[in-house]
Protein backbone atom coordinates (compact mmCIF):
# COMPACT_ATOMS: atom_id res chain seq x y z
CA UNK A 1 0.00 0.00 0.00
CA UNK A 2 3.21 2.48 1.20
CA UNK A 3 4.33 2.31 -2.68
CA UNK A 4 1.26 2.52 -4.69
CA UNK A 5 0.77 5.85 -2.66
CA UNK A 6 3.93 6.60 -3.37
CA UNK A 7 3.59 6.03 -7.25
CA UNK A 8 0.83 7.62 -6.99
CA UNK A 9 2.48 10.53 -5.63
CA UNK A 10 5.08 10.96 -8.16
CA UNK A 11 2.75 10.17 -11.15
CA UNK A 12 0.97 13.37 -9.89
CA UNK A 13 3.98 15.57 -9.38
CA UNK A 14 5.41 14.55 -12.69
CA UNK A 15 1.86 15.30 -14.38
CA UNK A 16 2.01 18.45 -12.99
CA UNK A 17 5.11 19.38 -13.47
CA UNK A 18 5.24 18.27 -17.10
CA UNK A 19 1.30 19.87 -17.92
CA UNK A 20 0.67 23.71 -18.59
CA UNK A 21 -0.10 24.62 -15.09
CA UNK A 22 0.44 27.61 -12.79
CA UNK A 23 1.72 27.30 -9.29
CA UNK A 24 1.21 30.50 -7.19
CA UNK A 25 2.42 31.04 -3.46
CA UNK A 26 1.31 33.90 -1.14
CA UNK A 27 -0.13 35.80 1.82
CA UNK A 28 -4.13 36.74 1.96
CA UNK A 29 -5.39 39.11 4.52
CA UNK A 30 -8.95 41.27 5.46
CA UNK A 31 -11.27 41.85 7.60
CA UNK A 32 -14.30 39.66 9.06
CA UNK A 33 -17.46 40.58 9.93
CA UNK A 34 -18.37 37.72 12.09
CA UNK A 35 -21.68 36.51 14.10
CA UNK A 36 -23.69 33.55 15.88
CA UNK A 37 -26.91 32.32 14.85
CA UNK A 38 -29.64 32.45 17.59
CA UNK A 39 -27.42 34.26 19.42
CA UNK A 40 -28.82 37.90 20.12
CA UNK A 41 -25.68 40.29 20.02
CA UNK A 42 -24.10 42.33 17.25
CA UNK A 43 -21.44 41.91 14.57
CA UNK A 44 -18.44 41.57 15.76
CA UNK A 45 -15.32 42.86 13.08
CA UNK A 46 -12.13 40.80 13.14
CA UNK A 47 -9.48 40.32 10.68
CA UNK A 48 -8.29 37.09 9.12
CA UNK A 49 -4.31 35.98 7.39
CA UNK A 50 -2.69 33.34 6.15
CA UNK A 51 -1.16 32.03 3.45
CA UNK A 52 -2.60 30.13 -0.41
CA UNK A 53 -1.00 27.72 -2.71
CA UNK A 54 -2.47 27.29 -5.86
CA UNK A 55 -2.79 25.02 -8.81
CA UNK A 56 -4.07 26.74 -12.09
CA UNK A 57 -5.06 23.31 -13.98
CA UNK A 58 -6.62 25.55 -16.93
CA UNK A 59 -7.22 28.80 -18.49
CA UNK A 60 -10.80 28.36 -16.38
CA UNK A 61 -10.31 26.31 -12.52
CA UNK A 62 -7.45 26.57 -10.51
CA UNK A 63 -7.46 24.48 -6.87
CA UNK A 64 -6.26 26.70 -3.74
CA UNK A 65 -5.11 24.74 -0.35
CA UNK A 66 -4.85 27.26 2.00
CA UNK A 67 -3.84 27.43 6.05
CA UNK A 68 -5.04 30.53 8.18
CA UNK A 69 -5.91 32.40 11.56
CA UNK A 70 -9.79 33.68 11.87
CA UNK A 71 -11.30 35.87 14.47
CA UNK A 72 -14.61 35.01 14.81
CA UNK A 73 -17.87 35.21 17.07
CA UNK A 74 -20.03 38.15 18.08
CA UNK A 75 -20.47 41.11 20.41
CA UNK A 76 -22.81 42.85 23.10
CA UNK A 77 -24.13 39.56 24.18
CA UNK A 78 -27.73 39.89 24.94
CA UNK A 79 -26.89 43.60 26.11
CA UNK A 80 -24.12 42.90 28.10
CA UNK A 81 -21.32 44.42 26.70
CA UNK A 82 -19.51 40.89 26.64
CA UNK A 83 -18.51 39.22 23.52
CA UNK A 84 -18.04 36.02 22.42
CA UNK A 85 -14.75 35.89 20.83
CA UNK A 86 -13.64 33.00 18.65
CA UNK A 87 -10.21 32.37 17.39
CA UNK A 88 -9.62 29.72 15.05
CA UNK A 89 -6.84 28.02 12.95
CA UNK A 90 -8.13 27.71 9.26
CA UNK A 91 -7.57 24.49 6.71
CA UNK A 92 -9.50 25.58 3.41
CA UNK A 93 -9.51 23.58 -0.02
CA UNK A 94 -11.03 26.63 -2.16
CA UNK A 95 -12.20 25.66 -5.81
CA UNK A 96 -12.06 28.71 -8.14
CA UNK A 97 -13.69 29.06 -11.38
CA UNK A 98 -12.74 31.71 -13.80
CA UNK A 99 -15.29 33.13 -15.91
CA UNK A 100 -14.06 36.03 -17.27
CA UNK A 101 -9.78 37.13 -17.39
CA UNK A 102 -9.30 37.75 -13.44
CA UNK A 103 -12.99 37.11 -12.04
CA UNK A 104 -13.62 34.00 -10.88
CA UNK A 105 -16.02 32.33 -8.42
CA UNK A 106 -14.96 30.41 -5.17
CA UNK A 107 -15.98 27.58 -3.51
CA UNK A 108 -14.73 24.75 -1.01
CA UNK A 109 -14.51 23.72 2.65
CA UNK A 110 -12.82 24.85 5.31
CA UNK A 111 -11.97 23.04 8.71
CA UNK A 112 -11.45 25.57 11.34
CA UNK A 113 -9.50 24.19 14.75
CA UNK A 114 -10.30 27.12 17.59
CA UNK A 115 -7.17 28.13 18.88
CA UNK A 116 -8.73 29.92 22.36
CA UNK A 117 -12.29 31.86 23.09
CA UNK A 118 -13.19 34.77 25.19
CA UNK A 119 -16.72 32.65 26.93
CA UNK A 120 -14.84 30.28 28.78
CA UNK A 121 -13.23 33.33 30.41
CA UNK A 122 -16.70 34.85 31.58
CA UNK A 123 -18.88 31.98 32.15
CA UNK A 124 -16.88 29.32 33.24
CA UNK A 125 -19.07 26.99 34.99
CA UNK A 126 -18.86 23.12 34.49
CA UNK A 127 -22.19 20.92 34.49
CA UNK A 128 -23.07 18.12 37.05
CA UNK A 129 -26.21 15.84 36.77
CA UNK A 130 -28.06 14.91 40.04
CA UNK A 131 -25.27 12.02 40.90
CA UNK A 132 -22.28 14.75 40.34
CA UNK A 133 -21.24 13.51 37.41
CA UNK A 134 -19.46 15.78 34.91
CA UNK A 135 -21.85 16.21 31.74
CA UNK A 136 -20.08 19.07 30.11
CA UNK A 137 -18.77 22.89 30.64
CA UNK A 138 -19.20 26.02 28.95
CA UNK A 139 -16.26 26.16 26.84
CA UNK A 140 -17.66 26.11 23.37
CA UNK A 141 -16.74 23.26 20.42
CA UNK A 142 -12.98 22.91 20.14
CA UNK A 143 -13.65 22.26 15.85
CA UNK A 144 -16.05 23.78 13.14
CA UNK A 145 -16.37 22.42 9.55
CA UNK A 146 -16.99 25.57 7.56
CA UNK A 147 -18.11 25.92 3.82
CA UNK A 148 -16.66 28.94 2.00
CA UNK A 149 -18.14 30.58 -0.77
CA UNK A 150 -17.40 33.96 -2.79
CA UNK A 151 -15.67 35.95 -5.65
CA UNK A 152 -12.85 37.69 -6.66
CA UNK A 153 -10.94 39.10 -8.63
CA UNK A 154 -7.31 38.76 -10.07
CA UNK A 155 -4.65 41.99 -11.08
CA UNK A 156 -2.54 40.86 -14.02
CA UNK A 157 0.42 41.68 -11.47
CA UNK A 158 -0.41 38.99 -8.98
CA UNK A 159 -2.86 41.49 -6.06
CA UNK A 160 -6.42 39.20 -6.00
CA UNK A 161 -9.30 41.16 -4.58
CA UNK A 162 -12.10 38.29 -2.73
CA UNK A 163 -15.52 39.02 -0.69
CA UNK A 164 -16.68 35.21 0.88
CA UNK A 165 -19.39 34.26 3.09
CA UNK A 166 -18.10 31.42 5.24
CA UNK A 167 -21.09 29.32 7.20
CA UNK A 168 -20.62 26.78 9.65
CA UNK A 169 -22.16 23.91 10.31
CA UNK A 170 -21.26 22.50 13.62
CA UNK A 171 -23.15 24.20 16.10
CA UNK A 172 -20.38 26.50 18.60
CA UNK A 173 -22.15 25.55 21.78
CA UNK A 174 -23.09 21.43 21.34
CA UNK A 175 -21.39 20.91 24.87
CA UNK A 176 -24.00 23.02 26.80
CA UNK A 177 -27.92 23.36 26.25
CA UNK A 178 -27.57 26.93 26.40
CA UNK A 179 -30.96 29.02 26.99
CA UNK A 180 -32.33 25.64 27.67
CA UNK A 181 -33.57 25.55 23.55
CA UNK A 182 -32.37 23.18 20.92
CA UNK A 183 -31.35 25.85 18.76
CA UNK A 184 -27.95 25.69 16.84
CA UNK A 185 -25.80 28.02 17.24
CA UNK A 186 -23.56 28.60 13.80
CA UNK A 187 -20.87 30.92 12.58
CA UNK A 188 -21.59 33.06 10.06
CA UNK A 189 -18.54 35.27 8.93
CA UNK A 190 -18.34 37.82 5.81
CA UNK A 191 -14.60 38.47 4.35
CA UNK A 192 -13.72 40.75 2.76
CA UNK A 193 -9.67 40.93 1.97
CA UNK A 194 -6.49 40.47 -0.43
CA UNK A 195 -3.76 38.23 -1.52
CA UNK A 196 -0.84 38.17 -3.25
CA UNK A 197 0.39 35.56 -5.43
CA UNK A 198 4.17 34.38 -6.35
CA UNK A 199 4.53 32.37 -9.61
CA UNK A 200 6.34 29.71 -8.75
CA UNK A 201 7.12 27.90 -12.48
CA UNK A 202 7.45 31.13 -14.58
Amino acid sequence: MKKLFTAFSLLFLFGISNAQVELWLGPKAGVNLANVSNIDGKSLIGAYGGAAFAIKFSERYALQPEIGFSMQGTNDIYNTNEELTLNYFTLGVINKLYIVDGFHILAGPEFNFKVNDTFSDWNGDDYYDEDGNWIGGSDPQPFDFTIVGGLGYDLPFGLTFEARYKQGLQDVMDFINWDNDTKSRLNQVFQFGIAYKFHMNK
